[in-house]
């Protein structure tokens, strides 16, 4: 994971001056770029996420994420209508008529860190501290209900109904930019699971129509899928069933 302002930003004191556009918040990976330069036989980024919350009062809160959303790094932003400070490096800012927000590095502090350059609708553009820039794309967020069938049944755990069968969760959270949420393993008497949630678009020349996926991995193979199901990228909720697990994400807002 890119770390952000690797001297780890300090000296954030001063108020924002005006509330940030909500274009600036969400959850942002740059899964899709990883992926597809790595098929592409290019050396692609590190895999980076950003989640941007709203921070006391009109502050912002800048926060790195693994794939399953844990929380690495945070840092506050104070944000005006002309620029953005994170730590020791300001960020002049451009706003445009339709909501995107472009920055420039304006101070030493910039100097070998992860900066915004832009960010619109559809995403973020980062500069890594080596000079390249990496797509991150905006993550829509879901909701998703899993259950795995345990291997003798009586083990503890949560239960569906006091299924003793099968472990179950409901109301995890992720998103469709490479979200993964587990589930079993240690002690609960089941295998674990794992699933990922991705909105894949085709770069061209490929010709193939975008879908919603979701994939099944387990732990002694994170990166190769198991299973996997597929939707229309406009379907509110996807499933699959593999006899030994279960899970269903829905859209939040979509119900």
């Amino acid at each position: 994971m890119t770390s952000f302002l690797p001297a780890l930003l300090m000296g954030v004191a001063s108020p924002a001056l005006t509330q940030p556009a909500p274009i600036a918040q969400g959850i942002f990976t740059n899964e899709e770029q990883v992926y597809f330069d790595g098929e592409a036989g290019r050396t692609p980024p590190p895999w980076t996420g950003v989640q941007i919350d709203p921070g006391e009062g009109s502050a912002l809160v800048w926060q790195t994420i693994d794939r399953f959303g844990t929380v690495l790094a945070s840092v506050p932003v104070v944000a005006s209508a002309d620029r953005w400070r994170i730590g020791d490096c300001t960020l002049g800012l451009t706003g445009s008529s339709y909501g995107a927000m472009t920055f420039s590095p304006q101070s030493k502090g910039c100097a070998g860190a992860t900066v915004p350059l832009r960010i619109d609708g559809a995403g973020m553009t980062l500069r890594l501290p080596d000079g390249s820039n990496s797509l991150l794309r905006r993550a829509r967020p879901f909701t998703c209900w899993l259950t795995v069938k345990r291997d003798a049944a009586g083990s503890s755990g949560a239960t569906s109904e006091n299924n003793e069968d099968w472990l179950f969760k409901s109301n995890m959270r992720t998103h469709d930019q490479g979200g993964r949420l587990r589930l079993g393993g240690g002690d609960s008497g089941a295998p674990e699971a794992i699933i990922r949630i991705r909105n894949v678009v085709w770069p061209e020349p490929t010709r193939n129509p975008p879908s919603l996926v979701l994939y099944v991995f387990t732990p002694d193979d994170t990166n190769r899928a198991v299973a996997y199901g597929w939707a229309d990228p406009g379907a509110v909720r996807v499933g699959i069933n593999q006899r030994w697990m279960q899970a269903s994400c829905t859209l939040d807002g979509a119900e």
